[in-house]
């Protein structure tokens, strides 16, 4: 049986690299037939936002990452409720181009039903 992979995305999209190196990540791994779930939580929720300009601050978008998701097989990720409700956010508030967004309550059942859970 398959091993059940799950990636936190628990960073914020600009300010240091984890956000971009996670996805990163998660795009070599699915390119090697291994695609993790995905789960964006805490501060992570931020990098599904829509309309971000990174260039002001010389940094380089993550939407493309995003974008490129359902193409290396990775169709749906989670989002979790509690940091979108913290942050002022809804779904309908997040970027349509990407892998379908889930809404989720109870993170710690969805993580607990997967073998290897990477942090970034």
């Amino acid at each position: 049986m398959a091993r059940r992979t799950l990636a936190l995305c628990r960073q914020a999209p600009y300010g240091n690299a984890l956000a971009r190196e996670g996805l990163e990540a998660v795009l070599a791994a699915s390119a090697l037939e291994q695609a993790p779930d995905l789960l964006f939580c805490g501060d992570g929720v931020f990098q599904l936002v829509p309309g971000q300009q990174p260039a002001e601050i010389d940094q380089k978008s993550l939407q493309r990452n995003l974008q490129a998701l359902p193409i290396f097989d990775i169709e749906r990720a989670f989002v979790c409720q509690r940091s979108l409700a913290q942050r002022g956010l809804s779904l309908d508030d997040l970027a349509k181009d990407g892998p379908a967004l889930h809404p989720v309550a109870d993170t710690g059942r969805l993580i607990a039903g997967y073998d290897t859970v990477l942090s970034f």
